[in-house]
């Protein structure tokens, strides 16, 4: 209840006591008196009255101006030092009690809490100095943690079970990078990396889900130090080999999957590499041509004319064994550049076939301008070296079209847990050569780890495979079939590896988190928060001025996060009134060619996904917003804080809750003011800071929050 409210109810209360006081008292001495007394008093009342009334009134004056007096010089200035108060023994040690106009009792007291202030900010450096000797440490550690994660050649992702991000590094972010941009002429994009964002927002989400159950079936079988790989594609056509490995957390005793690794390799240059030196190694091939066409000729001329001159024959025999022996250093050339360039690694990953048969289209389109109709089922796995197969499909692709001029071919993968899998590879109409399969099942494709070459037949036996040509005559063919054995189901779901020991020692808040709960009912503390700032053509959305800048910034388990933050400048496609320009020093010409707003809310509504909206003045920021939403369909469903509501909470006594006056009385240095990014970082620094003092007023929810911010006299303001 505000203060001027109180002080009416009391002074009300205080004028009625004394008026039912007087009124008793009268009717009581009137009803003592006799009638001849009472006709008496009667003919003297008009006498009598004015006197007791100017009494009356002048009593009521004097009351009124001692009660106003002690509110004043008394009660208000005793809220105000409470809140500066809790200012200073919650977020701001440097503030101190300045009470104006007030009693000596009064300036007394401010200047007892200005003294402990003193002595409480002393204290406090006495303690920040001992936890700053166990913060560098902490702070070594974690700087060793971060240099080896930034030094690691792949991206590496941490998350929780749910698929929170808790923890990324500089290449996981460059890889998603390009899949989280856009441009006028694209599609809503998928999600962005992000601490607090679900890897599902960003990575299909049946291989994630499918490898995390294989590891808690590993763990529920006594296994220990496991990893699970698969391959994934993303919009944008990067191909990433995706090592999966769990982290535990001891509960009641016993060990428990509490997230997950995921580290990230990019296998599309690889593969785009190998198929360069795949054509390279064709033309190779081609110039042997020469050699053999010198040997062919040699031989037609001596078995042509069997009577050649004997110097004739030598220098025929001396062409034959020249060129044999070219052919052959370039043949064994070929053979090892092809084996040691094409080269993956001995081992067998998990990988969806429908997966696995785009990406191998993929490559035989672009390198050969096969057309490719892939057949899979949808949620069939494989087990396989997916690389090898990539490279020995798009090989036989690169032989039919270089021998037959096969325009296309259908491959059709049929799954079965008692059967296997077959896959299918045919080129319908046209007929090959026998002979030209077995060069392709014999081609070397890869080294094993011992530098010995491998070819794709015995890639194949290795799995307890068959290929099986399909004949249409006795040296003929239109397709062929890869057989392979069902799944054994003892064998292991993921693949253990031996890693050596790393001590690294840290301790993120990220890697705490509570059981799920309903979005209002989670602590202010642990919500995440997106501050945003506008900068705009002028103060009257409804009446047609709009947004010139949009700056964001993501708050996660208390934390600004400097490194995911939104700074657009936007044209307005009208004038910019110089009123404005001097307050945010925008001037038009930067606004030339920038993206409209239209190009910029798809981005923003993916960045501000399952947070919690906060802006100072956000009635103003949030009209913006909702003018658009006919032009654009985009709608911002998000829950949305005030920090100037939640200030005239905590502080209901103060004079400004402005912007500039909040961040003084919360000690927030003001970098970049009237710039949207700027006011956005401020903003939530001021958030950050006003949680203690709303959990100290018994609000600690989102829920809590807004029902008190409803209460507020600003909440009416509107644009």
């Amino acid at each position: 209840m505000k203060p001027s409210f109180k002080y009416w109810i009391f002074l009300g209360a205080i004028y009625f006591a004394i008026i039912s006081i007087i009124v008793a008292s009268l009717i009581g001495s009137w009803a003592s008196l006799n009638e001849s007394q009472q006709i008496a008093l009667s003919d003297m009342l008009s006498k009598l009255t004015p006197f007791p009334l100017l009494g009356a009134i002048t009593v009521f004056f004097i009351i009124g101006a001692l009660i106003n007096l002690l509110f004043n010089d008394y009660i208000v200035p005793i809220l105000k030092l409470a809140e500066s108060a809790r200012i200073i023994s919650s977020v701001n040690p440097k503030h101190r009690a300045q009470i104006k106009n007030s009693s000596k009792e009064i300036q007394y007291l401010a200047d007892i809490i200005n003294q402990s202030a003193d002595a409480f900010s002393e204290l406090q450096k006495d303690v920040a100095g001992k936890i700053a000797v166990a913060q560098a440490t902490l702070d070594e550690e974690r700087t060793r943690l971060a240099a080896l994660m930034s030094e690691l050649p792949h991206g590496v992702i941490v998350c929780n079970t749910d698929g929170q991000v808790l923890l990324y590094n500089q290449q996981a972010q460059e890889l998603f990078k390009e899949d989280s941009t856009q441009t006028a002429n694209d599609t809503p994009t998928r999600g962005i990396l992000g601490l607090g964002r679900s890897i599902f927002s960003i990575l299909e989400r049946d291989p994630i889900v499918h490898g995390l159950e294989m590891l808690h079936k590993c763990h529920t079988s006594g296994r220990t130090k496991m990893v699970n790989n698969s391959m994934i594609t993303l919009r944008t056509g990067l191909c990433l080999r995706v090592n999966m490995a769990p982290f535990f957390t001891e509960q009641d005793g016993t060990q428990i999957i509490s997230g997950f690794v995921l580290t990230l390799e990019d296998m599309t240059r690889q593969i785009e590499s190998d198929s360069r030196r795949d054509m390279l190694i064709q033309s190779l091939i081609d110039e042997q041509q020469k050699d053999l066409d010198d040997i062919r000729d040699s031989i037609t001329n001596i078995l042509g004319r069997p009577k050649l001159d004997p110097e004739e024959l030598y220098n025929y025999r001396k062409k034959i064994d020249h060129a044999s022996q070219s052919l052959h250093a370039k043949a064994n050339e070929a053979r090892m550049n092809y084996a040691h360039h094409l080269r993956a690694l001995s081992q067998n990953e998990n990988v969806l076939a429908h997966n696995l048969l785009e990406i191998i289209s993929k490559n035989i389109t672009e390198r050969f301008s096969i057309k490719v109709t892939p057949l899979a089922p949808k949620g069939a796995w494989l087990q396989l070296d997916s690389y090898s197969m990539v490279q020995a499909i798009s090989h036989l692709a690169g032989l039919l079209q270089s021998h037959s001029h096969v325009p296309e071919l259908i491959m059709t993968l049929t799954s079965g847990e008692e059967s296997g899998t077959e896959l299918v590879i045919a080129w319908p109409g046209i007929e090959v050569q026998l002979e030209l399969l077995e060069t392709w099942q014999l081609t070397p494709l890869i080294t094993d780890t011992n530098g010995n070459l491998l070819n794709f037949k015995d890639t194949i036996n290795n799995l307890s495979g068959r290929i099986i040509p399909t004949a249409e005559t006795e040296d003929s063919c239109s397709s062929v079939t890869i057989s392979l054995p069902p799944i054994d189901k003892n064998q292991r779901l993921a693949i253990q590896t031996e890693v050596e020991h790393r001590p690294v020692s840290y301790e993120f808040d990220l890697f705490k988190r509570d059981e799920w709960q309903e979005f209002s009912q989670i602590s202010l503390r642990k919500l995440t928060y997106v501050v945003f700032d506008t900068e705009t053509t002028g103060l009257n959305p409804s009446r047609g001025d709009e947004i010139i800048q949009l700056g964001a910034i993501r708050i996660v388990n208390g934390q600004l996060l400097y490194h995911e933050v939104i700074d657009q400048l936007i044209d307005p496609k009208r004038f910019v009134p110089h009123e404005s320009v001097a307050i945010h020093g925008i001037q038009p010409a930067l606004l030339l060619g920038q993206p409209t707003i239209d190009k910029v809310l798809p981005h923003f509504q993916t960045f501000v996904e399952n947070s919690v909206l906060v802006a100072h003045n956000a009635a103003f920021d949030m009209r913006f917003l909702q003018l658009q939403e006919e032009k654009t369909g985009i709608v911002f469903e998000n829950p949305v804080l005030d920090t100037l509501l939640l200030s005239s909470i905590v502080h209901p006594n103060q004079d400004s809750h402005s912007l500039d006056v909040l961040a003084e009385r919360l000690n927030v240095t003001i970098v970049g003011r009237h710039t949207a990014l700027g006011d956005a970082i401020v903003t939530g620094e001021i958030l950050l800071k006003l949680v203690p003092l709303l959990e100290a007023q018994g609000i600690y929810t989102l829920a809590e929050a807004l029902t008190a911010t409803s209460q507020s006299p600003f909440a009416k303001v509107s644009y």
